[in-house]
């Protein structure tokens, strides 16, 4: 299931059931042909998301289903002037069905001035109802609020809403999830006001149309960065972010849970292990049962890696590992099989972990992209109840700095 923001400013899932999904992946289409297991590079099928390639499109992220439906949503900006200038930048969704693109739509509308819309995320329920947020500034004054659309299988906008109860100040860097078989979804967001340290809000909805509540997610004090958050199917939300309560400029990655009403199922806490350096930047993704697993940046040996760390519906945790890299994305199945994805110089890698921090069995550590001439990264990942993965990433092969939205399936998170 889900996943993070890089800026101010989840591609075809195989099957619609696990066995036939399976099969069609383990069975040679000729006797005697080798048999693609999902475990390599090989594996991968890759096409471009976005149909249009002019300008810059890029900081895409993803979400995949057990029921076959893919979405990813990225920033789409058409103009030809300097890749890292977002102005008039655009929120674009495409969905997929096994492997089908069903449409690829604009959800945000332009606006006045120096408008933007950025930081795009999607969460999507098992009907493949598509839940997509951004930050807007339509009016192009310079402060941001979190819009919210429910989109079904067919492309139409079923409702709008916006994230946050409070326009003032500034709402960054949102994320997205969705309970798999309600229409229910939270939103995570940084709220910055006015002569004040950052916070970190969680809104809670059991539809588009009917938010149960909004809290602030850290204690009193600090300062509080950049949260992901994810979701099971009792409507339990699991949050981390970048978290310095003791204002001592050195983060954790704070870890709370929350019940559907907004009351506090686990308190918070701390995910990482090491404190040593900063731990920022999280990523955390949750299945059916509500297990889930937490990636983060870490320079705790005083060079840039990436942590990991899983934990059960029953708030039991595992052994932190550390990977190589920056930039990480989570992802679990139903089985609690792991894995991560992240960036490390000009390509993106991927390795599937188990609960105890071992890869036996798990996807091999390996960069994931064909490609290798240019520049990839940003990673989007998206990992369904059965372990097969998508991956979404920023490409500049040409080296041309205009960027487009690579989309990869094809990999499964066993050696089996």
């Amino acid at each position: 299931m889900h996943r993070r923001n890089r800026r101010i400013t989840r591609v075809a899932v195989i099957g619609t059931a696990a066995t036939a999904a399976l099969a069609g992946m383990l069975a040679g289409p000729l006797a005697g042909t080798a048999l693609a297991d999902g475990t390599t590079t090989a594996d991968v099928t890759w096409t471009v998301a976005n149909t249009d390639a002019t300008g810059d499109q890029d900081n895409a992220e993803v979400s995949a289903t057990r029921n076959g439906y893919t979405a990813v949503v990225w920033e789409d900006d058409r103009d030809t002037t300097a890749p890292e200038d977002t102005l008039h930048t655009e929120v674009y969704l495409r969905l997929y069905k096994d492997g089908t693109s069903l449409y690829e739509k604009q959800l945000s509308t332009g606006g006045s001035g120096n408008w933007r819309h950025v930081q795009p995320d999607v969460a999507l329920h098992d009907d493949g109802t598509a839940v997509v947020i951004w930050a807007e500034d339509p009016d192009g004054n310079g402060y941001y609020n979190i819009a919210v659309r429910a989109v079904n299988t067919a492309g139409t906008v079923t409702g709008s809403a916006q994230a946050n109860a409070d326009s003032t100040g500034q709402q960054l860097n949102a994320h997205v999830a969705a309970d798999p078989d309600t229409a229910g979804f939270a939103v995570a967001f940084e709220d910055v006001q006015t002569g004040t340290e950052p916070t970190v809000r969680l809104s809670g909805f059991a539809s588009i149309s009917s938010k149960t509540y909004e809290v602030q997610v850290n204690t009193a004090g600090g300062t509080h960065h950049r949260p992901d958050v994810a979701q099971d199917a009792a409507g339990n939300a699991i949050v981390v972010w970048d978290e310095d309560g003791d204002g001592n400029g050195a983060f954790n990655v704070g870890r709370k849970v929350f019940t559907p009403s907004g009351g506090v199922k686990v308190a918070q806490t701390i995910a990482n292990v090491a404190t040593a350096g900063d731990q920022d930047h999280p990523s955390v993704a949750a299945n059916f049962n509500g297990d889930y697993v937490v990636a983060w940046e870490t320079d705790q040996n005083g060079t840039a890696q990436v942590g990991a760390r899983s934990f059960s519906a029953a708030n039991v945790a595992g052994p932190e590992v550390i990977l190589p890299g920056a930039d990480p994305q989570a992802g679990i199945d139903d089985q609690r099989r792991a894995v991560v994805a992240w960036a490390q110089g000009a390509d993106v890698y991927a390795q599937g972990l188990n609960v105890d921090g071992t890869s036996t069995g798990r996807l091999p550590q390996l960069r994931v992209h064909t490609t290798i001439a240019g520049k990839q990264d940003e990673p989007a990942l998206g990992v369904n109840a059965w372990g097969q993965i998508v991956i979404a990433y920023t490409d500049d092969h040409d080296g041309n700095t205009f960027d487009q939205v690579y989309l990869g399936t094809g990999l499964v998170n066993s050696t089996w």
